[in-house]
C-alpha cells in the first residue's frame, strides 16, 4: 500500500499540516523540521498529490512553456531544462506548442496564457512577433522569457552581440576579410532582438577591423537548415564569394555546409564556416561554433519562477548566460585573401 501523508507525519513526529507545508517548501516551516519531513517522505517513498496541493493553495503546481515549435534543438533543450527543475520540485510542465498541428503556426493569443491552467509561464521568445510579444507583456502571472528578450519582460538569455563577435573575431584572426553572414532578417516569426543583434555584431566587428561589409555578403535565410542551404547557394555561387561565413545558428551553418558540398567547395580549405549554439550534432560535423546552453537557460528560468512563487528561496542569477568559442575543423586561414 502506498505511503500516506499520515505515515510521513508519524515518522517525522509532526502534524499532517506541517508535512503539507514542508513538502510545498513554504517559508514558515523551520529548516530542521522541513528536512526531517523530506527525509521521512524519501524513506517511505511518499509522493505528494499535485491535485491536492492545488486544492490547498488554490494554485495549480504547473508552469506552462510556450514555444513556437518543439521541432528544434534549441526549443527542445530549453524545455528539458525547465522540466528537470520543475519535476525535482514536484511541479509539472504544460506545453503550449504554437505549431502543434505541424502546419502553419498559429498565433499566440491571450487565451493560451489566461486559461488558469498554470501558475507561471516560460515563453521561448526566439520566434515571437510583435503582436505575440504584446500578449506576453499583458500577463499578470510570473513569467520569464528564454532565448530572445523584448522590452518590458524579464528574460534569460545570452549576450547576443558578444557571441557573434567571438565568431567573427575568430575568422578575422585567421586572416579572413571577406566574411559573409547567413541568418535571419526582419521577417515574421523571428525575434529582431536576437537575429538583429547577431547581424549587427557581424557588421560592426568587420568595420572595427577596417573591413566594410558588403551588402552582397549577407544572405537572409531564416534560421532553418533548408532555407539556409538555399541562401548559402546564392551567396557562394559567384566568383567574388566570401572566404568564410558566420551563420546565425548552427542549424544555419549545417545548411551552409550542405551548400558548400553541392558547389564542390572544400571546408575549410576553400571556405571556413562558424556557427552559434553548439547544437547536439555540431561535434559530429566538426563545426566551429560559439557554445551556449539552452538547457541551462531553461533551468534558470524555472528556478526563477519557483522563487517568484515562494517555492524556492535560493537566489537565481538573471545575468546573461556564458558563451564560449569552440574551435573544430570547419575553420582555417583562407587559401586566398
Amino acid at each position: 500500500m502506498p505511503a500516506t501523508i499520515r505515515d510521513v507525519a508519524r515518522l517525522a513526529g509532526v502534524s499532517e499540516a506541517t508535512v503539507s507545508r514542508a513538502l510545498r517548501d513554504l517559508r514558515h516551516v523551520a529548516p530542521d523540521t522541513a528536512e526531517a519531513v523530506r527525509e521521512a517522505a524519501d524513506r517511505l517513498g511518499f509522493v505528494p498529490s499535485r491535485n491536492a496541493a492545488a486544492l490547498a493553495t488554490g494554485r495549480p503546481k504547473v508552469v506552462s512553456v510556450v514555444t513556437p515549435t518543439v521541432v528544434s534543438w534549441f526549443y527542445a533543450s530549453v524545455l528539458e531544462g525547465v522540466d528537470a527543475v520543475l519535476r525535482e520540485a514536484g511541479w509539472a510542465t504544460s506545453l503550449v506548442d504554437l505549431n502543434a498541428d505541424g502546419g502553419t503556426r498559429r498565433r499566440l493569443t491571450a487565451t493560451e496564457l489566461h486559461a488558469g491552467q498554470a501558475s507561471a509561464h516560460v515563453v521561448i521568445g526566439f520566434g515571437l512577433d510583435e503582436a505575440e510579444q504584446e500578449v506576453v507583456r499583458g500577463m499578470r502571472d510570473p513569467l520569464v522569457t528564454v532565448g530572445g528578450s523584448f522590452e518590458g519582460v524579464r528574460g534569460i538569455g545570452i549576450p547576443e552581440a558578444e557571441a557573434a563577435r567571438l565568431a567573427v573575431g575568430h575568422l578575422l584572426e585567421l586572416g579572413h576579410r571577406r566574411i559573409g553572414h547567413v541568418g535571419g532578417d526582419r521577417e515574421p516569426g523571428l525575434n529582431e532582438a536576437v537575429v538583429g543583434a547577431r547581424r549587427e555584431a557581424w557588421a560592426s566587428t568587420l568595420r572595427e577591423a577596417g573591413v566594410e561589409p558588403c551588402t552582397d555578403w549577407f544572405a537572409s535565410s531564416g534560421l532553418v537548415l533548408e532555407r539556409s542551404r538555399d541562401a548559402a547557394l546564392r551567396l557562394l555561387d559567384r566568383g567574388d564569394r566570401p572566404t568564410a561565413v558566420f551563420a546565425a545558428t548552427d542549424e544555419c551553418a549545417f545548411g551552409v555546409l550542405l551548400a558548400a558540398q553541392q558547389l564542390g567547395l572544400r571546408v575549410p580549405e576553400d571556405l571556413s564556416v562558424v556557427g552559434l549554439d553548439d547544437h547536439a550534432f555540431s561535434a559530429a560535423y566538426g563545426l566551429t561554433t560559439v557554445r551556449q546552453s539552452p538547457r541551462e537557460q531553461g533551468a534558470r528560468a524555472a528556478q526563477l519562477l519557483l522563487r517568484d512563487l515562494g517555492v524556492r528561496r535560493r537566489p537565481v542569477s538573471t545575468a546573461p548566460a556564458p558563451v564560449e568559442l569552440v574551435v573544430r575543423s570547419t575553420t582555417a586561414p583562407p587559401a586566398r585573401p
